[in-house]
């Protein structure tokens, strides 16, 4: 009974092992779950920002005062100073910009303003500077525009290191018997661009507070003249009459432009391989001095009945 017993017992082993066999290691393994990972969308960049370069922006600057306003040539040029009546802007390749303020019978009494050409010259000499060696003076203008004086020039460096490295400044005065500004750009760069940069940057120039002198600066240029005069000289068949289109910077004697009354076109003539001063059209011209010039049958050309505006004007690059 007790053999029977164990008999039975080991049976119940093998089938319960046979069992546990069958239900966790015989038959088909159990079918496998595949994770599908969704495909990311792609990540759209975003439009590339054009980067402006920084010689084609422009800034128009406001005192902190909301005085004065001014549009400087491009982003290279940054703010020195800003205290009161003194105002200056550098760029490292340009130049500088320096604007002063003065009102009162004190500042007007310590004030040097350029009222004539003379004084102009004056105020260069006081920085140890001689006349016709180290600089000249060009387009000098003495305006009024609504009871303001408006005082412009071009001071043309001939000797840079004298000049602190400055080929040029422009210098503009508005001006009353109470009150002043001026606006001096000197310019690094003595190229034709580079003036007209400046120039523009000094035309610009608006005077936005309660002054005297406001009347003034909206309407007049670099050269002292009022966008009245601009726009009458625009129409007479787009030609400026009395202001340069050529470089008054250097002095290249190539080529010279001549402004005359009678219709405000400019006459270009150059030098032919005779040494003479021609036009396109081959008539011949002398300078009997630095204003007055003669074509070869004597008539004299004017501009306003004053002597003639001559200027310097290099000869494109292709000739």
């Amino acid at each position: 009974m007790k053999n029977k017993k164990t008999l039975m017992i080991l049976a119940l082993a093998v089938t319960l092992s046979g069992v546990m066999s069958a239900c966790n290691f015989g038959g088909d393994d159990p079918a496998e779950t595949v994770e599908v990972t969704p495909t990311p969308e792609p990540t759209q960049a975003p439009d590339p920002t054009p980067t402006v370069a920084p010689d084609a922006q422009s800034t128009t600057y406001t005192s902190t005062d909301r005085s004065i306003s001014i549009e400087l040539p491009d982003a290279t040029w940054a703010n020195r100073s800003d205290e009161g009546d003194l105002i200056s802007f550098e760029s490292p390749d340009q130049g500088r910009i320096l604007i002063i303020h003065g009102e009162g019978a004190e500042d007007m009494a310590s004030a040097v303003i350029p009222s004539t050409e003379d004084l102009a010259v004056s105020l260069e000499q006081a920085s140890d500077l001689v006349n016709g060696t180290d600089f000249e003076i060009r387009r000098y203008s003495a305006t009024n525009v609504n009871g303001v004086n408006v005082y412009s020039y071009v001071t043309r460096m001939l000797n840079t290191e004298k000049s602190g490295g400055y080929s040029f400044v422009i210098n503009k005065y508005f001006a009353n018997d109470n009150e002043y500004y001026s606006i001096t750009a000197s310019g690094i760069n003595g190229s034709q661009r580079a003036y007209n940069r400046l120039a523009e940057a000094v035309d610009s120039f608006q005077i936005l507070g309660e002054s005297t002198l406001s009347v003034a600066t909206s309407t007049q240029s670099a050269d002292g003249t009022s966008s009245e005069d601009g726009q009458t000289a625009a129409s007479n068949n787009g030609v400026t009459p009395g202001r340069p289109s050529d470089d008054i910077i250097s002095d290249n004697t190539k080529t010279r432009t001549i402004y005359r009354n009678s219709d405000g076109q400019p006459i270009v003539i150059k030098i032919d391989n005779d040494g003479n001063w021609v036009d396109d059209d081959g008539n011949t011209y002398r300078f009997a001095n630095q204003w007055d010039v003669y074509d070869q049958n004597d008539v004299d050309y004017y501009y306003h009945g004053e002597a003639a505006d001559v200027y310097y004007m290099p000869l494109p690059d292709s000739e």
